[in-house]
């Protein structure tokens, strides 16, 4: 195991029982986990995306990469001790956004209701099928995306300045939702801003509806790893297009 994995797994801080965590994330859709990660873990991790190929904004295909797939054994380890990460769960796509002042962007209210897979099936309850960066993503039902858990890695401060995600607290319950529906519910229900520091950690469901703005701060910059975990079979005769 590398020092990187090694003091990511020595440097979780629990701060509640796993049992206050676990049932927090699935009564609210998203759990913050605070320094996690040390300085020395971040820049490593800052300098090998600073390295990495694709577009400014970011890139789908991390988990091609030798130091990201390092990072899956330590990070479901101590996800699985704390109780939010199911025993069975692989890392199936791990997403780099790279909000800056040359790619500021906006993102409406949504669910993230696509995966990716190794290629096309014949099935009913599979729709939506897409092409993306080389893999194939596909809408599989409910029942699924409901297994699935996202690890957000802050690499960069993220205050209210740089475009945090803003999530609708137990949205996630609701199953996927009509864009009026969900727009009703934000209203109903408000938004939690998710700022950060560098090293923390944010855990959510995919089907949490979720925005951010485009960053206000003309100088900085906004980096997170965004792993996705799933089952190691996803079923209806799909297959990951990767699994680590």
């Amino acid at each position: 195991m590398s020092s990187l994995a090694g003091s990511a797994v020595q440097s979780f801080p629990v701060a509640a029982s796993d049992s206050m965590l676990s049932g927090s994330l699935e009564a609210q859709g998203f759990l913050r986990l605070p320094g996690v990660l040390g300085a020395v873990d971040v820049a490593a991790m800052a300098a090998h995306v600073d390295a990495c190929d694709g577009d400014d904004a970011g890139t789908r295909n991390l988990l091609q990469h030798a130091w990201c797939r390092a990072l899956v054994a330590p990070l479901r380890l101590r996800l699985r001790d704390l109780g939010v990460l199911a025993e069975d769960a692989l890392a199936v796509q791990c997403t780099l956004f790279r909000k800056s002042q040359s790619r500021n962007w906006k993102v409406a209210l949504h669910q993230d209701l696509s995966i990716p897979v190794a290629e096309k099936v014949a099935n009913e309850a599979l729709s939506g099928w897409s092409h993306k960066e080389g893999s194939h993503f596909v809408q599989p039902p409910t029942a699924l995306l409901e297994r699935l858990t996202v690890v957000r890695i802050h690499l960069d401060p993220c205050t209210d300045s740089d475009g945090p995600l803003r999530v609708v607290p137990g949205s996630h319950l609701v199953g996927k939702l009509s864009a009026q529906r969900a727009s009703a519910l934000r209203e109903e229900r408000g938004e939690t801003q998710c700022t950060a520091r560098p090293g923390d950690l944010l855990i959510m469901r995919p089907l949490l509806l979720h925005a951010s703005s485009k960053a206000s701060r003309p100088q900085g910059r906004r980096r997170v790893l965004h792993f996705l975990f799933g089952p190691s079979d996803p079923g209806h005769a799909l297959r990951w297009s990767l699994a680590i």
